[in-house]
């Protein structure tokens, strides 16, 4: 996908009049794991490849400058909360029922394009690390068009590995607010082969005018953290 956007965001932006920052991205037969700052754009860059997939294989034009797509049996999104009070689910045994649904379609042999929007990430740092890079090896190995975002860091399975370029510090210009945060990201994504994550949160919360007290606390514990 060469210039993908999404086209709601893009209409949004474009009425407060803003731009929408093309994506170019390329989905092999492998699981890929995106990792990027918060409010890097990860959750509608999922957003865009789901609704492009979909488009084209309804036969409409996709929201893109260029595209080269193969069909897929079902395109499967894990994105946002998915607590359901009717069923007595938390978010996290809602999103493990459907990440459960994801692996039953893969092991009937269903050919799918799965985009998983930061997995696990309302449990345990280390059991939520495991339950990623559970994902990613399953997927690794029946060959599957998949796109999963994370902030974990320490994920050790084989994959193909991109990052949002992410948040840059020249753009910024005090005082920011936090709906003009996107204008200081750089939504390119960029191939790495380690397990290196954005620390950019703190930065940004200081940017954003969080209370100077509690980042001081913060950037301690984090300091603290290193050392020990």
């Amino acid at each position: 996908l060469v210039g993908l956007v999404h086209p709601q965001v893009l209409c949004i932006l474009g009425e407060k009049g803003d731009t929408f920052q093309p994506v170019d991205i390329s989905i092999p037969k492998e699981p890929t794991l995106i990792t990027g700052a918060n409010m890097a754009g990860k959750s509608v860059l999922l957003q865009a490849v789901a609704l492009a997939q979909t488009l084209y294989q309804y036969g409409f034009y996709v929201p893109a400058a260029k595209a080269e797509i193969c069909p897929v049996d079902n395109v499967m999104l894990s994105l946002g909360d998915a607590q359901d009070i009717r069923e007595g689910l938390s978010s996290y045994g809602a999103e493990m029922m459907y990440l459960s649904a994801i692996a039953d379609e893969v092991k009937q042999g269903t050919t799918l394009l799965a985009l998983v929007d930061e997995p696990a990430r309302t449990t345990n740092p280390i059991e939520g690390e495991a339950i990623v890079g559970g994902l990613l090896s399953l997927l690794g190995k029946h060959e599957v068009r998949a796109l999963v975002t994370t902030h974990y860091g320490s994920i050790g399975i084989p994959c193909r590995r991109l990052k949002v370029r992410g948040f840059r510090e020249d753009k910024v210009k005090l005082p920011l607010q936090v709906n003009a945060l996107g204008k200081c990201v750089d939504y390119t994504l960029e191939e790495v082969s380690g397990n290196d994550v954005p620390r950019e949160a703190i930065r940004i919360a200081e940017i954003l005018g969080v209370n100077e007290d509690l980042m001081m606390e913060c950037k301690q514990y984090l300091c603290n953290t290193r050392i020990a």
